[in-house]
């Protein structure tokens, strides 16, 4: 079993991660999937969205069952976020080449995104990101990640598609470490803000939202 760990990041929330060591077949013989998931498995082509996939399905079969939250196989809504069954806990998974996210969140929406940093953020920035918030990125090739990653968060948290990342997506970081951010979605009279964090894993972040 690859879980790293399950974490309590406060009242409402954990996190949990899931390192893919395991081939396809593994995940196939040990995670029970809902309707919805096996025609989405099957209309997946790609090997490795099949492995990463799957390996999502795992970590929240193995981290679900071990918080005593569900034992129900997870489904993807009309949206395109994962979801319980008649449950009041929200979830959302971010995947990479190694690593599956999980952000669980009782009676609280969550969002979560998992990156590492990578060159073509700076080339697609000035697209993404508004004047005020390429400022505050300073040319550093890390905050210019963690921004995207942080409006991925944001995103998730909205699920209804149709958003500018630029327009739409707002982000200001709380410190200087860039630890903290305060996100902020604003559409057709919908305007919400949010406290986001980031966590290292090796070579890796995760960001996800507090409130």
């Amino acid at each position: 079993m690859a879980l790293e760990y399950i974490r309590q990041i406060n009242d409402n929330i954990h996190l949990a991660v899931w390192k893919i060591e395991e081939d396809l077949e593994f995940y196939l013989k040990n995670v029970q999937l809902s309707l919805i998931d096996e025609k989405i498995l099957l209309e997946t082509t790609h090997p490795e969205k099949k492995l990463e996939f799957m390996a999502g399905r795992m970590l929240c079969k193995t981290v679900l069952h071990q918080l005593d939250i569900s034992d129900l196989p997870i489904f993807r809504n009309e949206y395109g976020k994962p979801q319980i069954p008649n449950s009041e806990y929200d979830i959302s998974l971010s995947h990479t080449e190694n690593y599956i996210a999980l952000s669980i969140g009782n009676k609280l929406d969550v969002g979560i995104d998992i990156e590492k940093p990578k060159a073509k953020m700076v080339k697609i920035a000035p697209r993404l990101y508004t004047p005020q918030e390429m400022e505050y990125c300073q040319d550093n090739l890390v905050y210019y990640s963690k921004m995207w990653s942080a409006k991925e968060v944001l995103y998730k948290l909205f699920m209804k598609r149709e958003l500018d990342f630029r327009e739409h997506l707002n982000c200001k970081p709380e410190n200087k470490e860039w630890t903290l951010m305060r996100g902020t979605i604003k559409k057709d009279g919908f305007n919400k803000s949010y406290k986001l964090a980031f966590f290292e894993l090796k070579e890796y972040f995760i960001c996800l939202n507090l409130t």
